[in-house]
């Protein structure tokens, strides 16, 4: 039987080193789905000698023209689209962690110089490592009496956290009383430890949770972000060597939150050779659940008023479109065939579009403050997507958060119902509001099952 003609195109991508070198995208892990797999497309310049003769008397193959592509996609919370939106936004990190504290695990038996063995109880449940650690601290310290004061951290790198106090201490992980209860595993501990006042586990604390909390700020510059694109397209696979991120438009389509990215590629070949074929690619995570509007929350309030209020700040716009956008150089230089590393050019552009199905009191005020020009039409806003749950209290979502929107515009349609649309352009916040930790126009977070860095 012949192949069908393909939506079953494998594609993969992968973070490259080196500006026009493609890196191997047959791995496991690096598959995705984008609707559109087989966009990009060769460009080649040619180059016309006219001269001597009335006709054309030869062509000759001249530098080859970036290619500028599109993937779309379906939103998916684990897929591997996030790694475009961590090249666009230009920062990622590990991922923040969860921990499960239950009673198998929630003990800590510990002795300061006097008094022999104190055990301290966690609250059972599941915590970021910000949590877990103060809970330490204050079930230890609330023990001691006010004789010794604790310090308890965690390095995300090397996921280890450090119990410390002002004299020596002792760790009971072994042979405590509740051993067989003890947080030692949890917390990357594995013997007993005593004779210092400062611990630190010796290997990375597992947690028991599965979900991880991607944090990716807007920085000022993608230079030397870039990646390698593959995909089938009937027996050969055509690769886009290197390729920047220009541009990510979240928008509504179906009930479904769409993410489109534009690209510009080094160039499109077959000869790569990288991959040489899809053996091992896989698509990780699941792949199933995608994010949908009726999952949406949207919140706005003037810039600068405390937190949102959970009720008269929230938004129902009929649909939206979420535009961050990098204008990029694409240059030629001597020596070369491809061109160099595509730079910014400009700022970062944001701008976020809402549309309402009909103007109400609540939008009509935004046109009073976008023509009044007062400090009302500065506003702050989030925009929160959830999705299943990953485990516990804790689901999926893709959030963003806007510490400075200014009204751009403000639009009412002549019809019988006057629907509204709102255009706001985010820009830079001289402080960040309340409930933000970011000055930048904007941030996103991303609530999935990933344990790693998207850009490491």
């Amino acid at each position: 039987m012949a192949d069908i003609e393909k939506r079953l195109n494998k594609a993969a991508v992968k973070k490259a080193g080196t500006w026009g070198t493609a890196v191997d995208t047959d791995a496991a892990g690096m598959g995705f789905l984008p609707l559109n797999p087989g966009s990009p497309k060769a460009a080649v310049q040619m180059m016309e000698d006219e001269a001597a003769s009335a006709f054309e008397g030869n062509l000759d193959v001249g530098v080859i023209n970036p290619s500028d592509f599109g993937l779309d996609f379906d939103y998916r919370w684990d897929g591997r689209e996030n790694l475009l939106l961590a090249m666009l936004m230009g920062t990622a990190g590990v991922p923040g962690m969860y921990f499960i504290v239950s009673d198998a695990n929630h003990h800590i038996d510990f002795e300061e110089a006097a008094g022999g063995e104190k055990n301290a109880v966690l609250a059972n449940g599941t915590w970021t490592a910000a949590q877990i650690c103060a809970d330490i601290k204050a079930k230890l310290g609330a023990l001691s009496n006010g004789v010794l004061t604790y310090t308890v951290t965690h390095n995300a790198t090397t996921r280890t956290f450090t119990i410390a106090t002002t004299a020596n201490f002792k760790l009971w992980w072994n042979t405590g009383t509740n051993n067989a209860e003890a947080a030692d595993t949890l917390l990357g501990f594995a013997a007993d430890l005593s004779g210092a006042s400062t611990y630190t586990s010796s290997a990375a604390a597992v947690g028991l949770a599965l979900n991880y909390l991607h944090s990716f700020v807007l920085a000022n510059s993608t230079v030397g972000l870039f990646g390698t694109y593959a995909t089938e397209k009937g027996t050969k696979i055509h690769t886009v060597p290197t390729f920047k991120v220009l541009k990510g438009t979240f928008s509504l389509s179906g009930g479904l939150i769409k993410a489109a990215f534009n690209l510009r590629g080094s160039e499109v070949t077959d000869a790569s050779l990288l991959p040489a074929a899809f053996t091992s690619t896989t698509v990780t995570g699941n792949t199933h659940a995608r994010a949908k509007f009726q999952r949406a929350v949207f919140q706005m309030t003037p810039q600068g008023h405390a937190g949102f209020d959970g009720s008269t700040d929230i938004l129902r716009p009929k649909s939206f479109t979420l535009e961050i956008e990098r204008k990029m150089d694409s240059e030629h230089v001597a020596g070369a065939q491809i061109i160099v590393e595509p730079v910014e050019n400009d700022k970062p552009s944001v701008k976020l579009t809402l549309e309402f199905p009909r103007m109400d009191a609540v939008n009509a005020a935004y046109f009073a403050d976008w023509i009044a020009g007062t400090a009302a039409a500065e506003k702050k806003a989030e925009l929160v997507i959830t999705g299943p749950a990953i485990q516990g209290a804790y689901n999926y979502y893709l959030k963003f958060e806007f510490p400075r929107l200014i009204v751009e515009d403000v639009e009412y349609a002549d019809s019988k119902i006057i629907p509204a649309k709102i255009v706001l352009r985010g820009v830079t916040a001289d402080t960040a509001p309340t409930d933000m930790a970011a000055t930048v126009p904007v941030v996103c977070q991303v609530m999935n099952t990933r344990t790693a860095d998207y850009l490491a």
